[in-house]
């Protein structure tokens, strides 16, 4: 598993254009002020998932999570990022379970 480097979360107006795999994986937000882990996610699709965290009109996605899509909208240019590529669903399932069992998220999925 080779993780990207950090990189910083990019404005609202420029979210749809985040680089992130296409494919399976797995992404991870984090505070670059406080080095507190923000969140972690999976997805077939990661850059299409990442692109729903900023609420519209900004971002994509129809999901009910408008308090995690509030706070990185609010404090997107505190927020850096990373991401790994994996061969399918299963192996991100199993990458994200592994680090949700650190409990230092403060949004899950």
């Amino acid at each position: 598993m080779k993780w990207t480097e950090w990189k910083p979360f990019p404005e609202p107006d420029k979210i749809r254009s985040i680089a992130a795999p296409n494919g399976p994986g797995v992404y991870e937000l984090k505070s670059k002020v406080t080095g507190e882990y923000v969140l972690v996610g999976i997805s077939v699709g990661v850059r299409r998932r990442m692109k729903s965290l900023m609420p519209p009109p900004y971002g994509v996605g129809r999901r009910n999570n408008f308090m995690k899509r509030q706070y990185v909208l609010d404090n997107y240019q505190d927020i850096i990022y990373r991401t790994v590529s994996t061969a399918d669903r299963v192996e991100a399932e199993d990458i994200e379970r592994s680090l949700l069992y650190s409990g230092k998220y403060i949004y899950n999925t």
